[in-house]
């Protein structure tokens, strides 16, 4: 039998890179503003209404409609120059065909909706559950494309 000292040694971390910090930096300061608008949101909200009632027909108030706008396009601006100088080959192709397949996502069921609509066979294109349904598709390829 085989001596070993696996039982009395430590496990060591070795610090962060630059890269990996800069990678976690992106994706944490991504949520926290993802969150900080959705807790906005929450908070803008007359008392009494309910979530899928404000996601899908509330009213927002300007103040909030403006600071969240300019909020989210400037922080998802540094956001992406952080992410996109911490990144390797593999992942930003995996985030290259995500963005992609999403992209598709969108531009497929798009004029499809609004010519159903124009004909009065569908509601009115709803913008906002495109997106989410690009988001979705972007972020299943993006999470086969890097863990498979």
């Amino acid at each position: 039998m085989a001596m070993t000292d696996t039982g009395k040694t430590t496990k060591t971390r070795r610090p962060m890179s630059p890269r990996r910090k800069k990678y976690w930096l992106s994706l944490g300061a991504a949520g926290v503003i993802g969150g900080i608008i959705g807790g906005w949101t929450v908070a803008d909200q007359p008392a009494g209404r309910n979530a899928l009632e404000m996601a899908s027909t509330g009213s927002l108030s300007e103040s909030f409609a403006i600071g969240a706008a300019l909020f989210w396009t400037l922080g998802l601006a540094v956001c992406m120059i952080l992410y996109h100088r911490a990144i390797d080959d593999h992942e930003e192709r995996a985030w290259l065909w995500a963005g992609l397949a999403g992209w598709y996502a969108f531009i497929f069921p798009a004029p499809v909706w609004w010519v159903l609509h124009r004909a009065g066979l569908a509601p009115p294109a709803d913008a906002m559950l495109l997106f989410l349904l690009s988001m979705v598709v972007n972020a299943v390829v993006y999470l086969w494309l890097k863990f498979r």
